[in-house]
């Protein structure tokens, strides 16, 4: 009984911690119908990592980052390995468009050219959504 009672505050913690994170990685960055789903795919077709595109899709609510995942490319295996590993794309989580826009980002090291191609992928579609927003 005990053990039972342990689990449920810790997974009703864990949901609490969802609704009020919007880093929380059990709320995979869905936050409902308002959440904008930025996709990098067509803005950053020109945008070459070592092997190819590196399109994104970013999540945002509220004019917060929620999530940003890599979409299917063409990309080396390994280097986009060392680059979603690296936590690169969840510095960005938590963070409104305006501040994502000013962080200063340093790439992967043994990934340079992934790591940059995605950073300019979210540049370009914190860029787009705002010329869209006008």
């Amino acid at each position: 009984m005990k053990k039972i009672l342990l689990l449920a505050c810790i997974g009703l913690f864990g949901v609490s911690v969802c609704v009020v994170s919007p880093s929380c990685s059990m709320c995979s960055g869905a936050k409902g119908p308002d959440t904008l789903k930025i996709n990098t795919t067509e803005v950053g077709a020109g945008i070459i990592g070592y092997n190819g595109p590196t399109p994104l899709e970013i999540s945002v609510y509220e004019g917060v980052i929620t999530k940003i995942k890599a979409l299917p490319n063409v990309e080396s295996p390994r280097y986009l390995k060392l680059v979603l590993d690296s936590g690169l794309l969840q510095q960005f989580v938590g963070k409104t468009v305006q501040e994502a826009r000013e962080m200063q980002v340093d790439a992967v090291s043994g990934a340079t050219f992934t790591s940059e191609a995605m950073l300019e992928n979210i540049r370009l579609g914190l860029s787009a959504d705002e010329q869209s927003s006008k």
